[in-house]
Protein backbone atom coordinates (compact mmCIF):
# COMPACT_ATOMS: atom_id res chain seq x y z
CA UNK A 1 0.00 0.00 0.00
CA UNK A 2 1.48 3.64 -0.98
CA UNK A 3 2.31 5.77 2.09
CA UNK A 4 0.53 9.47 0.60
CA UNK A 5 1.24 12.90 3.21
CA UNK A 6 -1.70 14.35 3.49
CA UNK A 7 -0.26 17.36 1.50
CA UNK A 8 0.10 15.79 -1.50
CA UNK A 9 -1.73 15.98 -4.65
CA UNK A 10 -2.20 12.45 -6.22
CA UNK A 11 -4.72 12.08 -9.00
CA UNK A 12 -6.80 9.05 -8.28
CA UNK A 13 -5.81 8.11 -12.33
CA UNK A 14 -2.29 8.17 -11.24
CA UNK A 15 -0.74 4.35 -10.77
CA UNK A 16 1.14 3.99 -7.99
CA UNK A 17 2.70 0.66 -7.65
CA UNK A 18 3.41 -1.53 -3.77
CA UNK A 19 4.95 0.38 -0.82
CA UNK A 20 5.37 4.05 -3.07
CA UNK A 21 6.28 6.18 -0.64
CA UNK A 22 4.94 10.59 -1.45
CA UNK A 23 6.26 13.36 0.70
CA UNK A 24 4.50 16.57 1.16
CA UNK A 25 3.25 18.81 -1.59
CA UNK A 26 4.52 16.53 -3.97
CA UNK A 27 2.52 16.76 -7.09
CA UNK A 28 1.42 13.27 -9.77
CA UNK A 29 -0.19 13.83 -12.60
CA UNK A 30 -3.00 11.38 -14.35
CA UNK A 31 -1.67 8.85 -16.05
CA UNK A 32 1.95 9.25 -14.70
CA UNK A 33 3.40 5.36 -13.65
CA UNK A 34 4.97 4.96 -10.65
CA UNK A 35 7.06 1.50 -9.44
CA UNK A 36 6.76 -0.64 -6.76
CA UNK A 37 8.94 0.69 -3.62
CA UNK A 38 9.98 4.13 -5.41
CA UNK A 39 9.94 7.22 -3.09
CA UNK A 40 8.88 10.38 -4.37
CA UNK A 41 10.43 13.35 -2.30
CA UNK A 42 8.53 16.75 -1.15
CA UNK A 43 7.46 19.38 -3.38
CA UNK A 44 8.66 16.99 -6.84
CA UNK A 45 6.57 17.20 -9.47
CA UNK A 46 6.03 14.24 -11.65
CA UNK A 47 4.03 14.51 -15.09
CA UNK A 48 1.66 12.48 -17.04
CA UNK A 49 4.29 11.54 -18.96
CA UNK A 50 6.30 9.98 -16.51
CA UNK A 51 6.97 6.41 -15.95
CA UNK A 52 9.09 5.36 -13.60
CA UNK A 53 10.58 2.28 -12.40
CA UNK A 54 10.86 0.20 -9.16
CA UNK A 55 13.11 1.36 -6.25
CA UNK A 56 13.62 4.83 -7.49
CA UNK A 57 14.13 7.96 -5.30
CA UNK A 58 13.05 11.14 -6.73
CA UNK A 59 14.74 14.00 -4.54
CA UNK A 60 12.98 16.84 -3.46
CA UNK A 61 12.15 19.84 -5.77
CA UNK A 62 12.62 17.36 -8.68
CA UNK A 63 10.52 17.56 -12.10
CA UNK A 64 10.19 14.31 -14.01
CA UNK A 65 8.60 14.68 -17.19
CA UNK A 66 8.68 18.09 -18.25
CA UNK A 67 10.01 19.91 -20.68
CA UNK A 68 13.90 20.36 -19.44
CA UNK A 69 15.15 23.79 -18.42
CA UNK A 70 17.47 24.43 -21.19
CA UNK A 71 16.86 23.11 -24.80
Amino acid sequence: MASIHPSAAVDKDARLGEDVTVGPFAVIEAGAEIGDRSEIGPHAYITKHARIGSEVRVFKGASVGTDPQDL
